[in-house]
């Protein structure tokens, strides 16, 4: 298992940041044209309301992968600080078992199986993931119902929701019939911009999120088993051992 292969599997199951709307500033309307706005205010009633998406902290999600180039399908875990960069990636399955400790300080990989060897970031990789963090969907979300005045919201020639904050394109969104954001788009540092689609739905804490689906270029499918939001910090919600990377194998 690939370094990329992490990558990009992070990138997508991870969908939904976050200071508490409590106490917060937060302005009640996004910016841009009345139709387009209205769209994006249904949106967020969709899928959970901004209150509730602005109160996430952190999230852990489990979820079975698929890749058409690997034999056998592969769990993935990951578990997503909202307000900071901080994150935390296990995958596995007969033949392979990675873990991943990524935060704005470093990132260490660690496999645990016949590799049995330790991998630390370079300083462009960091800076990748910490842009990939900032534009998962999820934290996206989170960004957005906090604090939707600082964004402006059109639609484009392809009736999708476009968000973007100090004139630069952050995330759009296709709505589906029941105006869930069933189409993700969201742009790499080199300038392009890919798409995932969301096929299955879930509903935990409130909160509608996507269940499964697959980057639009299909070269890997999920399936959500687990959806864990929280109010609380990564460390609060689920203690100190999920960042430890042993120095040995079981």
């Amino acid at each position: 298992m690939t370094l990329n292969t992490i990558i990009k599997c992070c990138l997508l199951v991870g969908f939904v940041s976050a200071i508490s709307c409590t106490g917060s500033k937060q302005s009640s309307s996004f910016q841009g044209e009345k139709a387009s706005v209205a769209r994006a205010d249904s949106m967020f009633q969709a899928i959970g309301g901004k209150e509730a998406w602005c109160q996430l902290k952190s999230l852990y999600i489990k979820a079975r992968h698929s890749e058409p180039q690997m034999p056998l399908p592969y769990t993935s875990e990951i578990w997503r600080a909202i307000d900071t960069f901080e994150l935390v990636i296990e995958q596995q399955n007969d033949s392979f078992h990675v873990k991943a400790v990524i935060n704005e300080e470093s990132g260490r990989v660690r496999y645990y199986d016949k590799r049995d060897t330790t991998r630390l970031f370079t300083k462009q990789q960091l800076e990748d993931w910490a842009y990939g963090h900032k534009h998962n969907v999820y934290v996206l979300l989170h960004d957005l119902a906090c604090d939707p005045g600082s964004y402006r919201v059109v639609t484009d020639e392809e009736d999708r929701l476009g968000f973007y904050r100090d004139s630069i394109f952050e995330v759009s969104f296709g709505l589906d019939s029941l105006y869930r954001p069933y189409l993700f788009y969201q742009p790499h540092p080199d300038g392009s911009v890919s798409g995932s689609t969301f096929t299955r739905w879930g509903t935990d804490k409130g909160l509608v999120h996507s269940a499964g689906g697959h980057p639009l270029d299909s070269n890997f499918v999920y399936t959500t088993e687990k959806w864990q939001p929280s109010h609380l910090t990564l460390k609060e919600e689920f203690g100190e051992e999920i960042f430890v990377l042993k120095d040995k194998i079981d």
